[in-house]
């Protein structure tokens, strides 16, 4: 499947397979917008698949947000394809359940 990140009104949408493939996209993609901007917001709802690879981007931009005291949404706790990804990992607590994307 194609991959893809959107910029839908400041909430930047993952579209696709987010694996190793386009792990260091995502990784300096939002590493800049972390640079920039004081929040950001990322939503996975359009995640296929993910894989382990990507998972450790994710706490890669979760823990730069938390030392540059950035404030970083995730929303897609919905997304069943990965959200028992994200439980296993331990990283359920980055998911923003009180923002609403729409």
């Amino acid at each position: 499947m194609n991959f893809k990140i959107i910029n839908n009104r400041g909430v930047f949408e993952i579209h696709g397979d987010f694996i190793n493939e386009h792990t260091n996209q995502v990784a300096t993609y939002f590493n800049n917008l972390l640079d920039t901007y004081y929040e950001v917001v990322i939503c996975l709802n359009q995640v296929k698949r993910m894989d382990d690879t990507a998972l450790n981007v994710m706490q890669f931009i979760a823990a730069k947000a938390k030392r540059r005291s950035k404030t970083l949404f995730v929303l897609g706790k919905e997304n069943k394809r990965i959200n028992k990804q994200f439980k296993t990992s331990n990283l359920n607590n980055i998911f923003k359940n009180d923002y609403d994307s729409k």
